[in-house]
């Protein structure tokens, strides 16, 4: 897959994926991110919000950069995130995974952990569009090309 970024990791550095399961942000983040130094902050590895909250919690008054790694369909979700790392003087970059249900259908039937088929599409139908409103600093889409590769575009309206 490609190395591509389009932006460079540095200090300070939050980055929150958006999108339905299955979708490749966990593959992203250990093919594009994880050997940057950025600490992955996700629900399938900590189970509860709890645990997400102090590693959360940890990272921004560490200063280190971190991912968000869960579905964060809506603005409302989004928002806790966005507001505290902004309070911590923090740049937050949003990426938006690209999909189509009946793919992510198919790529979740070959993964090890499996979620509900209805869990998927229930995720689709509350997925709404981020906007740089919300806070961001930088979006980008994401997708997934015919070769399994990611193709990282800059955010278009």
């Amino acid at each position: 897959m490609s190395r591509y970024l389009p932006f460079k990791y540095s200090e300070k550095q939050a980055i929150v994926f958006m999108g339905i399961q299955a979708s490749g942000k966990t593959t992203f983040y250990e093919q594009m991110l994880l050997d940057n130094g950025y600490v992955h902050i996700s629900l399938d590895i900590l189970h509860t919000r709890s645990k997400e909250d102090l590693l959360l919690m940890k990272c921004l008054e560490n200063g280190e950069s971190f991912v968000v790694d869960n579905t964060n369909p809506e603005v409302s979700v989004r928002e806790k995130y966005i507001k505290k790392a902004k309070e911590y003087g923090y740049q937050v970059i949003g990426i938006f995974f690209q999909s189509k249900v009946k793919d992510c259908m198919r790529r979740n039937e070959q993964r090890g952990l499996k979620v509900p088929q209805k869990a998927i599409a229930c995720t689709s139908n509350n997925l709404q569009l981020p906007s740089l409103e919300e806070g961001f600093d930088e979006l980008y889409f994401v997708s997934i090309n015919i070769n399994s590769k990611f193709k990282i575009s800059p955010w278009r309206k």
